[in-house]
Protein backbone atom coordinates (compact mmCIF):
# COMPACT_ATOMS: atom_id res chain seq x y z
CA UNK A 1 0.00 0.00 0.00
CA UNK A 2 0.98 3.71 -0.79
CA UNK A 3 1.71 5.87 1.97
CA UNK A 4 0.60 9.41 1.25
CA UNK A 5 2.67 12.20 1.89
CA UNK A 6 0.14 15.17 1.74
CA UNK A 7 -0.39 16.89 5.26
CA UNK A 8 -3.51 18.55 5.90
CA UNK A 9 -3.04 21.86 4.30
CA UNK A 10 -1.12 20.42 1.24
CA UNK A 11 -4.25 20.86 -1.06
CA UNK A 12 -4.78 24.27 0.48
CA UNK A 13 -1.34 25.16 -0.63
CA UNK A 14 -1.53 24.01 -4.64
CA UNK A 15 -4.77 25.62 -5.12
CA UNK A 16 -3.56 28.92 -3.78
CA UNK A 17 -0.22 28.55 -5.89
CA UNK A 18 -2.28 27.70 -8.94
CA UNK A 19 -4.54 30.85 -8.38
CA UNK A 20 -0.92 32.59 -8.18
CA UNK A 21 0.64 31.24 -11.43
CA UNK A 22 -2.76 32.10 -13.01
CA UNK A 23 -2.23 36.08 -12.32
CA UNK A 24 0.98 36.07 -12.83
CA UNK A 25 0.38 34.01 -16.25
CA UNK A 26 -1.98 37.57 -17.36
CA UNK A 27 0.71 39.70 -17.28
CA UNK A 28 -0.59 42.53 -15.00
CA UNK A 29 2.00 43.78 -12.61
CA UNK A 30 -1.01 45.47 -10.72
CA UNK A 31 -2.55 42.35 -10.14
CA UNK A 32 0.20 40.46 -8.87
CA UNK A 33 0.86 43.37 -6.15
CA UNK A 34 -2.32 42.34 -5.46
CA UNK A 35 -1.05 39.02 -3.26
CA UNK A 36 2.04 41.05 -1.53
CA UNK A 37 0.75 42.07 1.78
CA UNK A 38 0.72 45.85 1.76
CA UNK A 39 1.94 46.74 5.11
CA UNK A 40 4.49 44.11 5.81
CA UNK A 41 5.92 42.73 2.47
CA UNK A 42 9.76 42.37 0.98
CA UNK A 43 11.01 40.72 -1.63
CA UNK A 44 14.64 39.61 -2.03
CA UNK A 45 16.46 38.51 -5.10
CA UNK A 46 19.29 37.07 -3.25
CA UNK A 47 20.55 35.61 -6.48
CA UNK A 48 20.46 38.97 -8.16
CA UNK A 49 21.78 40.56 -4.82
CA UNK A 50 18.65 43.17 -4.77
CA UNK A 51 17.14 42.06 -0.97
CA UNK A 52 14.81 44.27 1.09
CA UNK A 53 12.80 45.73 -2.10
CA UNK A 54 9.23 46.91 -1.59
CA UNK A 55 6.12 47.41 -2.98
CA UNK A 56 6.80 50.55 -5.63
CA UNK A 57 10.47 48.16 -6.64
CA UNK A 58 8.78 45.25 -7.10
CA UNK A 59 6.17 46.02 -9.37
CA UNK A 60 8.10 48.09 -11.58
CA UNK A 61 10.48 44.60 -11.83
CA UNK A 62 7.19 43.00 -12.93
CA UNK A 63 6.34 45.39 -15.35
CA UNK A 64 9.41 45.01 -16.75
CA UNK A 65 9.94 41.45 -16.63
CA UNK A 66 6.39 41.09 -18.68
CA UNK A 67 7.95 43.95 -20.99
CA UNK A 68 11.00 42.43 -21.39
CA UNK A 69 10.29 38.88 -21.99
CA UNK A 70 8.40 36.48 -24.71
CA UNK A 71 6.38 33.51 -24.13
CA UNK A 72 7.22 33.23 -20.18
CA UNK A 73 6.34 29.95 -19.37
CA UNK A 74 6.62 28.48 -15.45
CA UNK A 75 6.30 25.09 -14.35
CA UNK A 76 6.10 24.01 -10.73
CA UNK A 77 8.50 21.48 -9.88
CA UNK A 78 7.62 20.97 -6.04
CA UNK A 79 5.34 22.88 -3.67
CA UNK A 80 5.80 22.05 0.08
CA UNK A 81 5.08 23.68 3.14
CA UNK A 82 1.87 25.38 4.91
CA UNK A 83 -0.61 28.25 4.90
CA UNK A 84 2.20 30.62 6.07
CA UNK A 85 5.39 29.47 4.40
CA UNK A 86 5.88 27.52 1.10
CA UNK A 87 9.18 26.47 -0.62
CA UNK A 88 8.53 26.25 -4.32
CA UNK A 89 10.78 24.71 -6.97
CA UNK A 90 10.11 26.04 -10.36
CA UNK A 91 11.19 26.44 -14.07
CA UNK A 92 10.89 29.37 -16.07
CA UNK A 93 11.31 29.15 -19.67
CA UNK A 94 11.34 32.39 -22.21
CA UNK A 95 12.76 34.42 -24.95
CA UNK A 96 14.32 37.69 -24.03
CA UNK A 97 12.20 40.59 -25.97
CA UNK A 98 15.56 43.33 -26.13
CA UNK A 99 19.03 42.84 -27.17
CA UNK A 100 22.19 43.65 -25.20
CA UNK A 101 21.69 46.82 -26.50
CA UNK A 102 17.88 47.58 -25.54
CA UNK A 103 17.08 47.21 -28.74
CA UNK A 104 13.32 45.18 -29.40
CA UNK A 105 13.74 41.84 -30.86
CA UNK A 106 10.58 40.03 -32.49
CA UNK A 107 9.96 36.45 -30.63
CA UNK A 108 11.12 34.37 -34.11
CA UNK A 109 14.26 35.43 -33.53
CA UNK A 110 14.86 35.14 -29.88
CA UNK A 111 16.90 32.46 -28.90
CA UNK A 112 14.78 30.24 -25.63
CA UNK A 113 16.27 30.66 -22.30
CA UNK A 114 15.97 28.58 -19.42
CA UNK A 115 16.26 29.33 -15.66
CA UNK A 116 15.63 27.17 -12.49
CA UNK A 117 14.50 28.42 -9.20
CA UNK A 118 13.22 28.09 -5.60
CA UNK A 119 11.13 30.67 -4.43
CA UNK A 120 10.70 30.75 -0.29
CA UNK A 121 7.32 32.69 0.36
CA UNK A 122 6.38 33.78 3.87
CA UNK A 123 2.51 34.09 4.21
CA UNK A 124 -0.55 35.95 6.27
CA UNK A 125 -3.94 35.56 5.56
CA UNK A 126 -3.09 34.42 1.99
CA UNK A 127 -0.82 37.71 1.48
CA UNK A 128 3.16 37.69 1.26
CA UNK A 129 4.67 39.44 3.33
CA UNK A 130 8.44 37.88 2.71
CA UNK A 131 9.65 36.64 -0.50
CA UNK A 132 13.34 35.06 -1.17
CA UNK A 133 14.29 34.12 -4.57
CA UNK A 134 17.24 31.68 -5.43
CA UNK A 135 17.72 30.75 -9.18
CA UNK A 136 20.39 29.82 -11.84
CA UNK A 137 20.18 30.21 -15.50
CA UNK A 138 20.63 26.37 -17.23
CA UNK A 139 21.08 25.24 -21.17
CA UNK A 140 17.79 25.36 -22.67
CA UNK A 141 18.50 22.27 -24.20
CA UNK A 142 18.97 20.14 -20.57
Amino acid sequence: MAVSLKHAEHDYIVARQERYMDTYRKGDAKKMMEWMDPDEFVYSDITGNQTGLKHGKVHSAFQQTFADYHDLEVKTLSLHGHKNFTAWEWLITYKPAKDQHGARLAKEHTPPKKAVGCTLMWWKNDKIVKNHDYYQPRDPEA
